[in-house]
């Protein structure tokens, strides 16, 4: 492992020297920064919009469920509402985070 740190000492300093290659080492990295937020943003949105696919899934099962029988069968009431809620929270968290990604400067 100390190889890697003198190269890297050795690759700062060359940088450091040379201005034009501080530049695009420093034009390099906000790119790379800047597309890689926008992929993650992207990523947040797409598991927030099948987690919002879960969910109407799991809201049409509560109602498919009270039209058949009024609630009737309390034990598959609990798991469809709770499946539905965890999946209504973790689309609003997953749309929510994916806003603060873009908005981060």
């Amino acid at each position: 492992m100390p190889e890697i740190s003198t190269v890297k000492n050795a690759l700062q300093t060359v940088v450091k020297k040379d201005r034009l290659l501080n530049a695009v080492f420093a034009g390099g990295k906000s790119l790379i920064v800047s597309i890689s937020r926008t992929f993650y943003a992207l990523w947040l949105q797409t598991t927030g919009l099948i987690f919002l696919f879960f969910t109407v899934g799991g809201g049409a099962s509560l109602v498919r469920q009270y039209r058949k029988d009024g609630f009737a069968d309390h034990q598959r009431v609990l798991i469809e509402s709770a499946f539905t809620l965890i999946c209504a929270y973790f689309t609003l968290l997953s749309f929510l985070k994916a806003r603060r990604t873009a908005n981060r400067k």
